[in-house]
């Protein structure tokens, strides 16, 4: 008997105990109470206080009362009951529905109640309001989404847009809605596109303007480097037959030099026949003096000759007077005429002799006389000839002097304009990368639409129509004076 009242005290006390406890959590949580049916059998104030029910209103009502009729009719809630009865219970979140229709959320645990067999009798439910936790998620979540939906409309919009700028229209704008953060993106990727379209317009100009320098500097390049090389070649050639002309003139110098050597020999051999001729002359007058000197005593020879004819004639007369007595005297008489009259004969012979001597002796000095004449006057020649030719060697000389420095001067310019040929080459080398260049910036930015026109890659036909830039103009100009020829100083100085 005392042991089955101890007992009872102990179930009693057990039973305050957890009435107890049940009272602890009751102050604190929502608790219902269901059968294993889902019909509702007690609740606490805390539960009717948030579903909005009074207790009489929801007793014997199915759980379903709570729950959204399409979720209600769905298999989760029916397996949701299955795994209650089976003793399993289930703690989550739940959405229900207050009176009214009013959205609730519940942390909450479905507890079956385990009997002496035990089986599951009853379902106790444990909640905690979460509702305003969850609405505010909900609201975060809904301005997570539309952020999300903004966001993805920006990307959207910049998406297309950068695809149509990878395509090289600079034409692409944003033009959907946007707001806050999302409408700066939008003002500023439109911003930005207007720079980089305005930047690609100048640079359009630019590449147009590059363009046409270019083809010109190549052009004038390629005139002034075949220019240059024609006048390196003429200069060439001109050096050489400076060379061939600076020997010619040398050897000429050497000629001259020579010749002035001669002429002075000349003229000393012309100067002692002048005296020879002067001598002769003297000789000639000399001979001609004796001559006449001859001619007289020839002629007091033949008056001799006369006379002593004249006297053996008187001798003969006298010898035929004489008789026999004279004519040994007589013979005598006719010898001594006899030789007196071949005297006389001799005498007029070498009178004869000596007279056409006299008249050759002063034909040879009136010829001797005249040859000096003439060998003075060529004297005089050779003297003039003599000066003349050391005057031409003297300038001869000067001249080879002359072209040796004008040669040298000229060897220098084929030196300077083969340098000059080398420049130019590489110069129409720069100029032709630069035309490569500018052909390949055009081509990199041709691709671009500016919506202003024709597009960048239309460069070429641009620069067909339109003039350079003024700037390249007076450089042009410049440029073709030099190639063509035409007045420069810095080549008129050259």
């Amino acid at each position: 008997m005392f042991g089955k009242t101890r007992k009872n005290h102990d179930g009693e006390r057990k039973l305050h105990d957890l009435d107890s406890k049940l009272a602890a959590i009751g102050r604190s949580q929502a608790v219902i109470e269901f059968d294993l049916d889902g019909n509702i059998l007690d609740a606490n104030d805390n539960l009717l206080k948030t579903m909005g029910y009074a207790l009489d209103e929801i007793r014997g009502r199915h759980h379903r009362t709570f729950m959204d009729p399409a979720e209600a009719a769905g298999p989760a809630y029916a397996a949701f009951w299955r795994d209650l009865n089976a003793g399993r219970f289930v703690a989550t979140k739940f959405r229900r529905l207050a009176k009214g229709g009013r959205e609730v959320w519940l942390q909450a645990s479905y507890n079956p109640v385990l009997g002496v067999d035990g089986r599951p009798v009853k379902v106790i439910k444990l909640a905690v309001d979460i509702t305003a936790a969850e609405q505010e998620a909900a609201r975060r979540e809904a301005e997570r989404l539309d952020a999300e939906a903004a966001q993805s409309g920006l990307v959207e919009a910049l998406a297309g847009n950068l695809s149509k700028l990878s395509a090289g229209d600079l034409t692409a704008r944003i033009v959907q809605d946007m707001s806050g953060a999302h409408g700066r993106v939008k003002d500023d990727f439109n911003s930005a596109v207007d720079s980089l379209r305005q930047t690609l317009g100048q640079v359009l100009n630019s590449v147009s303007g590059l363009r046409g320098g270019s083809d010109e500097i190549s052009s004038a390049s390629d005139d002034l480097s075949r220019r240059t090389e024609q006048q390196a070649a003429s200069l060439e050639e001109t050096a050489a037959a400076l060379d061939e002309i600076t020997a010619t003139v040398k050897r000429s110098a050497e000629g001259a030099r020579q010749a002035a050597v001669v002429a002075g020999e000349a003229r000393g051999q012309a100067d002692r026949s002048g005296e020879v001729v002067r001598e002769a002359i003297t000789a000639m007058d000399g001979i001609r003096k004796s001559s006449n000197q001859i001619s007289d005593i020839i002629g007091v020879i033949d008056e001799i000759a006369f006379q002593t004819n004249l006297l053996a004639l008187n001798a003969g007369v006298e010898a035929a007077r004489a008789g026999d007595s004279g004519r040994g005297f007589a013979v005598v008489a006719s010898e001594v005429r006899a030789l007196a009259q071949r005297s006389a004969e001799a005498a007029r012979q070498i009178k004869a002799l000596i007279s056409a001597s006299a008249a050759e002796v002063a034909q040879g000095v009136k010829l001797v006389g005249e040859a000096g004449t003439a060998l003075d006057a060529i004297a005089g020649k050779v003297g003039e000839m003599d000066a003349l030719v050391a005057e031409i060697a003297a300038s001869s000389q000067e001249q080879s002097s002359g072209l040796s420095q004008v040669n040298a001067a000229v060897n220098q310019m084929d030196q300077v304009t083969q340098q000059n040929a080398a420049m130019v080459e590489e110069t129409t080398a720069a100029a032709a990368n630069l035309k490569s260049e500018a052909e390949g910036l055009g081509q990199l930015v041709g691709r671009f639409q500016t919506g202003q026109g024709a597009p960048v890659g239309v460069v070429r036909q641009m620069t067909a129509r339109s003039g350079p830039p003024p700037a390249l103009e007076g450089q042009r100009a410049r440029l073709r004076a030099v190639v063509n020829g035409g007045p420069s100083e810095e080549w008129t100085e050259f």
